[in-house]
């Protein structure tokens, strides 16, 4: 592996980096849930815009490098081009494929409230506009700022030129984690379907 590629990607593993799958897959299963992770973020970011620590400070460092690594993981995915989805069953569709269907609507409807039906049905156009919004160094000093700043009584509003930025920030960040693990949903649904189902 060339030292520049070590260089971009310095959180995740080599075998990592080859298959983020690996990595998404541990993180999203035995890691943490979506909602309890989600949580967590939220509340880091709150202390980095407040005086005031929310949630569990002791984990907002832990909770950074989780956000370095599905950083690294989604930046992969962005310069590969690579698609991933989530859509419905046409009408004569298989039991199996509409059994699917009302999974991933289900799951659409509880998790991935923030991203829109393009970006459920194309993941590249989220990573397209995530990195467009800011490169992978930026979004690295973004992240470090916040985390940062929720450990100091000055918060991250009165460094950054422009506050209303944050909001931005934080409703990426949220799309982020709904993207990669319903990455992580598309794979594993992939394991058990046969090649009539309606995710791909």
């Amino acid at each position: 592996m060339s030292k520049k590629r070590n260089l971009r990607y310095n959180q995740l593993t080599d075998k990592q980096i080859l298959n983020p799958h690996t990595f998404i897959a541990d993180f999203c299963r035995h890691e943490i849930d979506i909602e309890a992770f989600r949580t967590q973020i939220h509340d880091l970011i709150r202390s980095a815009c407040s005086t005031t620590q929310h949630g569990k400070s002791e984990e907002y460092f832990y909770n950074y490098r989780c956000l370095l690594k599905l950083l690294e993981a989604g930046h992969i995915f962005f310069c590969k081009g690579t698609k991933f989805s989530l859509h419905c069953a046409s009408s004569n569709a298989s039991p199996c494929a509409k059994d699917l269907t009302r999974y991933c609507n289900v799951l659409i409807s509880t998790h991935f409230k923030n991203l829109s039906q393009e970006e459920i049905k194309n993941t590249h156009c989220f990573f397209k506009d995530f990195f467009s919004f800011l490169s992978l160094n930026e979004w690295r000093l973004m992240l470090s700022r916040i985390v940062e700043y929720a450990y100091r009584q000055m918060t991250i509003d009165e460094v950054i030129e422009d506050g209303s930025v944050m909001v931005l920030v934080k409703e990426y960040l949220e799309k982020l984690i709904e993207v990669i693990y319903l990455i992580d949903i598309t794979q594993n649904v992939l394991l058990y379907v046969s090649n009539d189902t309606t995710v791909d």
